[in-house]
């Protein structure tokens, strides 16, 4: 959770560097209108000016409460963010435990489209053929061709689901498997 805060925070400041750089013009000679305070966990690590309503914060100060390392290179500043090992493992624990609920509720939709798939074999495709060849007139034989015709094109599409949902879970098994390593 830390990662994704700091990866916002930092994804936030690289936005506003960026204008920060491409209005750097218009900001010389402009008045301060007030300050922010830059607190994270409770600690002041900074403050951060407005000038026309916009807030510009010292980059190396948030850079160094995220984690993040920064760099210069000419005109340029490079943050890349750092994670301590055992913030890792944290969170690596936290995506395995999600993935698998995820994985889960998966294999019970699974099971429920294969319920679905099995019905439509056993069932709905097999009556719709009997009321089919059984049809007395021209006429019901025609609707009970669009009905079989129907069933089929239902079938068809619940298979489609199911493989959809069972490559799905293909997936999330690799995922899970990537970060067991």
């Amino acid at each position: 959770m830390k990662k994704f805060v700091s990866g916002i925070i930092v994804g936030a400041l690289l936005f506003s560097g960026v204008s920060a750089f491409a209005d750097s013009v218009e900001l010389i000679g402009k008045k301060v209108a007030g300050t922010y305070t830059i607190i994270k966990d409770g600690k002041k690590i900074a403050d951060a000016a407005i000038i026309n309503g916009s807030a510009y914060a010292p980059v190396r100060a948030v850079s160094e409460a995220t984690g993040a390392t920064l760099t210069v290179e000419g005109k340029t500043i490079i943050m890349e963010s750092t994670v301590s090992s055992a913030a890792s493992a944290d969170e690596v624990a936290i995506q395995i435990n999600a993935l698998n609920l995820k994985r889960t509720l998966l294999l019970k939709d699974i099971q429920a489209a294969e319920g679905g798939v099995k019905m439509y074999e056993t069932t709905y495709i097999p009556n719709a053929e009997r009321n089919y060849q059984g049809a007395s007139t021209e006429l019901v034989k025609t609707a009970n061709a669009k009905a079989l015709e129907d069933r089929k094109a239902e079938y068809e599409q619940r298979k489609a689901e199911l493989a959809d949902l069972q490559q799905q879970l293909v997936e999330l098994d690799a995922q899970i498997a990537a970060l067991n390593n």
